[in-house]
């Protein structure tokens, strides 16, 4: 005796979700679809495509040409008509690749906690690794690491998948979100996501296991702390190495390359041929997103309140990925808010872009003050007509700090009946 399907599950004003199989499909069919859908995933491994051909910039050495034959913490090796020869790691400005291949936006983007991002045209996740299938073969990233996943709908074919969505996330949850809906219309579901399959997600929502159809979803994003904000992470700044792929950025610490993979952090694995450039130049510039402040003083405006437990971290800074008007990944900052930095030995400037972060949509304004070892080298009142010319994404910020020991960043009100407005730093980072 068959049991019937249990009746549709109502999500307070969203849709309904059933958990029956697609019309039209077996039991039987949709097992060999799924058998083939993992097949697919697997094949794509253990890849090997042209040799790399690079331009490498030294620092002592000028430049130098050769094709990569591999890549480790200590050196990179290149063979250099028909010689193999190994260059310190500690040498190379810029490794880059020539005739790169060029890759439209992927059917999904995944974007990570520190603001990078990877594209693919599939997904899946059961457990702790997420695998993403490339063209150029098969990614997989831990999960922990992992902030968002958008797919590409109709209207977004000439934006970032997700771009809409991304715009209008809440700025503090409780739970992952899912999001259902299209791009021009879509809501956002508080459940728990347990898994991505060929056909379905599956969420934990009112303790009740739920699969919902992929056709539905157009967007997860995970409740996720971010290892640098939390308790005993260290403030002080290390370098990361820009990573640029075909159809993705990235920063890492830790490099490996074979013809066959390409391993960032130990945990990140590509494609070998995903990589177009190693920048250990900007890797030696070192951003301030997701790095947890050696002190960090919150005050809301409307002040004592700020102490109810919650508040403060939801008032706290945040970093957010590229997206609304702005092309790189950034940090949010609210008023009155009062941060510092421990600067790098060999820091020289720093430097970002601010803005209103509602970009047109924001109301009031506020003051910038930046500081090194308590001197005063940049103050501005931001607000939606403070723009600079020929910066599209706000004022320039760009200070000498050589010989400093902290950084100290506030953004406060410009009057005591202003509520002010959050402020948006675009690539905040000391250059070393």
């Amino acid at each position: 005796m068959r049991t019937p399907s249990p009746p549709p599950l109502a999500l307070p004003g969203g849709p309904r979700f059933r958990r029956r199989l697609p019309r039209g499909l077996s039991r039987g069919c949709r097992l060999i679809w799924t058998a083939v859908w993992i097949g697919c995933m697997a094949a794509g491994n253990v890849r090997a495509g042209e040799p790399l051909s690079l331009r490498i910039e030294q620092t002592d050495a000028g430049a130098a040409s050769g094709t990569l034959v591999a890549l480790d913490g200590t050196g990179l090796r290149i063979d250099s008509a028909g010689q193999e020869r190994s260059l310190p790691i500690d040498t190379v400005r810029l490794v880059e690749r020539e005739a790169a291949p060029k890759q439209s936006v992927g059917r999904v983007r995944v974007a990570l906690v520190d603001g990078s991002w990877i594209d693919g045209e599939d997904l899946a996740w059961d457990g702790t690794v997420v695998t993403l299938v490339r063209p150029d073969g098969r990614g997989e990233i831990p999960v922990a690491k992992v902030r968002s996943v958008a797919w590409r709908q109709a209207d977004d074919e000439a934006r970032m998948p997700g771009a809409a969505w991304l715009s209008a996330l809440p700025e503090a949850i409780e739970s992952d979100l899912l999001v259902v809906g299209s791009a021009t219309g879509h809501e956002f579901v508080e459940c728990a996501i347990k898994s991505v399959g060929p056909e379905s997600i599956t969420v934990v929502l009112d303790e009740e296991t739920i699969p919902v159809k992929r056709s539905k979803v157009i967007g997860i994003h995970w409740l996720r702390i971010d290892p640098a904000a939390a308790p005993g992470a260290s403030g002080k700044l290390s370098p990361s190495v820009a990573v640029d792929l075909v159809g993705g950025t990235l920063r890492a610490r830790q490099i490996a390359w074979t013809p066959e993979k390409l391993l960032l952090d130990g945990d990140i694995s590509l494609p070998g041929d995903a990589v177009v450039k190693l920048d250990w130049a900007a890797g030696r510039t070192v951003s301030l997103i997701g790095l947890a402040p050696e002190r960090l003083d919150v005050e809301p405006w409307f002040g004592e309140l700020a102490r109810v437990p919650g508040l403060t971290t939801y008032f706290a800074p945040r970093a957010v990925v590229a997206g609304d008007g702005f092309a790189r990944p950034g940090l949010v900052i609210r008023p009155r808010t009062q941060a510092v930095w421990r600067l790098p030995p060999e820091g020289r400037r720093f430097r970002a872009t601010i803005a209103p972060a509602n970009g047109g949509r924001a109301v009031g304004g506020a003051e910038v003050v930046v500081t090194v070892d308590d001197r005063e080298v940049f103050r501005r009142r931001v607000d939606t007509v403070s723009a600079e010319p020929g910066s599209p994404e706000g004022i320039p910020i760009d200070v000498d700090v050589a010989g400093g020991r902290r950084l100290g960043v506030t953004v406060d009100f410009v009057t005591a009946s202003d509520s002010g407005c959050p402020i948006r730093f675009t690539s905040p980072a000391v250059e070393q």
